[in-house]
């Protein structure tokens, strides 16, 4: 990663900032780090930043949920209003695991979510990737209208790891099946919605559910059986498909996905 990520820490407990700053230091990435200790700091510095010639708005915002004055919904809200500042990546950063928070953030067009306190690994892993995926997709996304951009956030947020398992459980409801594919890879899917995805229209969505480092046996077991031989094939070549069921697919109707199967057994 060559360029240097700017990022807007929004967090009122000196503590806290402690711990993201030496996570950041523990991360290895080039970064440069913006602070604002509360949300009237925050609205206030990305709107000087919209409108100065000679500065650019931070590649990333990490926004804590409780702070005075404005919170993070209010400042979330605030930004996703603003067609300039809605295209910034949001993480919203806290200790709840209330229900009602993490709908209300999505509701606002949350972009990620990550529990305190913050893992230096996790963070790596969450800024690099958003980095990464904004970077090539925002020429393309300031010219899309609102629904679009809002894919592209149910997109990531389906499948992050660290995404709640109701938020999951919804975003398998979409009518995107490129949303529901990564909710069906997702490790921390829940087993019911796995099942669920493994019934699904699209072929993508139900092979997807098989690749998953989590899937119940039963539910591989039910796939091996998938009418769709597209979705046989790619489990008959994924050396990851316990044995017994490549042993059942070696044996399939479809010559080619019997030889799949066999050759994946003797790897």
């Amino acid at each position: 990663m060559k360029d240097k990520i700017n990022i807007l820490l929004v967090e009122d407990s000196p503590s806290d900032v402690r711990l993201t700053e030496e996570a950041l230091k523990d991360s290895g990435l080039d970064y440069e780090l913006s602070l604002a200790s509360d949300g009237e700091e925050a609205m206030n510095f990305l709107h000087q930043q919209k409108m100065s010639a000679f500065s650019k708005l931070p590649d990333i915002i990490l926004l804590d949920l409780n702070m005075p004055k404005k919170n993070g919904h209010e400042v979330l809200a605030e930004i996703k209003a603003d067609p300039k500042l809605a295209l910034v990546p949001v993480v919203l950063l806290t200790v709840s695991q209330q229900e009602k928070d993490i709908m209300e953030a999505l509701r606002l067009k949350m972009n990620y979510y990550l529990c305190k306190p913050v893992d230096a690994e996790q963070l790596t892993a969450l800024v690099r990737a958003i980095f990464e995926l904004h970077k090539s997709e925002e020429a393309a996304a300031s010219h899309e209208p609102v629904s679009s951009q809002d894919s592209h956030i149910h997109l990531v947020l389906a499948g992050n790891p660290h995404t709640p398992g109701f938020v999951l459980s919804k975003l398998a409801q979409e009518d995107n099946a490129r949303v529901r594919c990564r909710v069906a890879e997702n490790a921390a899917t829940p087993p019911d919605v796995l099942l669920a995805l493994a019934k699904d229209e699209h072929d993508d969505v139900r092979l997807s559910v098989s690749e998953n480092p989590n899937v119940p046996k039963d539910v591989l077991e039910q796939l091996s059986r998938d009418k769709s031989a597209d979705v046989r094939m790619g489990m008959a070549a994924n050396p990851n498909i316990p044995a017994e069921i490549l042993h059942s697919l070696a044996s399939d109707e479809n010559i080619f996905v019997a030889t799949n199967a066999s050759k994946t057994l003797g790897r």
